[in-house]
């Protein structure tokens, strides 16, 4: 099987180099590596998309192509039509962004299971990058799951070349009962993707990915621990923005041999895992939640009241709030330190703090809170099934902590 290797790329120098040297540090080298630069976009740009062009034209440690593209094509046009364009000739292609460093063992993991599936239809992709959540292992080094990623993956031509660009498969996918259902755990998200690339605020070649996997019944191979390291959150990116996010990589220490999974099938417990991991609202639906809080808020001030008071009257003084934002803000302004926060919590926290209070996991709740405060009420029925047995303190939403004070 011939296995080619893709890096795109634009006018990121510094991530360009890194992901070179990492890719250059693997135990197992491209068989040929692509690199695509995309064109140039404005003149503010030429200075780095110059020294990129530096970059990919000083490899000398495998064999590779330069493919400068005459005009920019973008993100998403670029990668499916490097990734057509690479398919002509080869069997199967793993694919990098200029932003994605990559284990020392990353290509012998993804070579390996191109070669130990590649007959299997049902396997789709594998992915070099782990999903932040938490599931039971199965004695191998990966697992599989219903969700493509984009950070460092790999697939066959024959699976390949069923992508396309159809709007009208999530119609399809819910009205068929299981299908919905399968959607629900691995893919809710992916709606306001799709929603975005035709209201024209999103450009996502992937989202048609990961929804064309779920109507297969596709698996995605990823490991335990990612082998794949974003760099690109440092405002330099077009999609990612600016953020930290926390990664789990394995370490080179600890992986001195690779243990693929026998049985291609979901771990046990992925439903509880993964079902808040890739979970979505529909915007209209938080913003009258929103809405309805910010009246409430308004009719207590008006009669004179203080949130305080609530807790006060009911001997609650130290307290967790579910959920950052606008809304946040407003509580933290109005407890002013008279009752004490000891944290913040998201599902997955992309921050260290935020106004100086520690933003946590809910599974690293620390000890003394009396209450936990929801701001996301739409999503109350999830984070109460989430920490169902594990919280021992009270969890109210906003809205009816609200309500009781009127």
């Amino acid at each position: 099987m011939l296995i080619a290797t893709i890096i795109f790329t634009y006018n990121r120098s510094w991530h360009t180099r890194k992901v070179l040297e990492a890719l250059r540090s693997n135990d197992l080298l491209p068989e040929k590596l692509f690199i695509f630069q995309d064109g140039l976009k404005c003149e503010e740009h030429r200075k780095e998309w110059e020294k990129v062009k530096a970059v990919i034209r000083s490899v000398d440690w495998c064999e590779y192509e330069v493919i400068e593209r005459d005009s920019n094509f973008g993100l998403a046009k670029s990668i499916v039509s490097g990734i057509n364009f690479v398919m002509e000739k080869y069997d199967a292609v793993v694919v990098l962004e200029d932003d994605c460093v990559v284990h020392p063992k990353f290509m012998r993991f993804v070579s390996d299971a191109l070669e130990k599936y590649q007959y299997n239809r049902m396997v789709y992709q594998v992915s070099g990058y782990a999903w932040p959540v938490e599931v039971k292992k199965n004695g191998s080094d990966a697992h599989f799951i219903g969700r493509a990623s984009s950070w460092g993956w790999a697939t066959w031509k024959d699976r390949w070349m069923e992508y396309k660009q159809d709007y009208t498969i999530l119609s399809r996918i819910k009205q068929d009962k299981n299908l919905s259902e399968q959607f629900h755990i691995w893919g809710e998200d992916l709606e306001g993707y799709l929603y975005g690339n035709i209201t024209g605020q999103m450009n996502s070649w992937a989202v048609f990915w990961s929804l064309l996997i779920l109507e297969k019944g596709g698996y995605c191979l990823t490991p335990y621990e990612s082998l794949v390291d974003n760099i690109g959150f440092d405002g330099s990116g077009v999609h990612c923005g600016k953020n930290e996010i926390k990664k789990k990589i394995r370490s080179s220490d600890n992986f001195q041999t690779l243990v693929l999974p026998e049985t291609v099938e979901f771990p046990t417990d992925y439903e509880c895992a993964y079902m808040d991991r890739f979970s979505w609202t529909p915007g209209e639906v938080k913003l009258s939640c929103y809405y309805n809080i910010m009246i409430q808020w308004i009719a207590i001030l008006e009669n004179k009241k203080n949130i305080v008071n609530y807790f006060i009257e009911r001997n609650i003084k130290r307290i967790a709030i579910w959920g950052r934002g606008k809304l946040c803000e407003l509580l933290l302004r109005e407890l002013n330190e008279k009752i004490e926060i000891l944290s913040i919590i998201e599902s997955n926290p992309s921050e260290k703090d935020y106004f100086g209070i520690p933003v946590i996991n809910i599974n690293y709740l620390p000890e003394g809170v009396q209450m936990i405060v929801v701001i996301p009420v739409y999503d109350m029925y999830k984070i109460e099934r989430k920490i169902r047995g594990t919280v021992k303190c009270d969890v109210v939403a906003l809205n009816e902590l609200l309500e009781a004070m009127l």
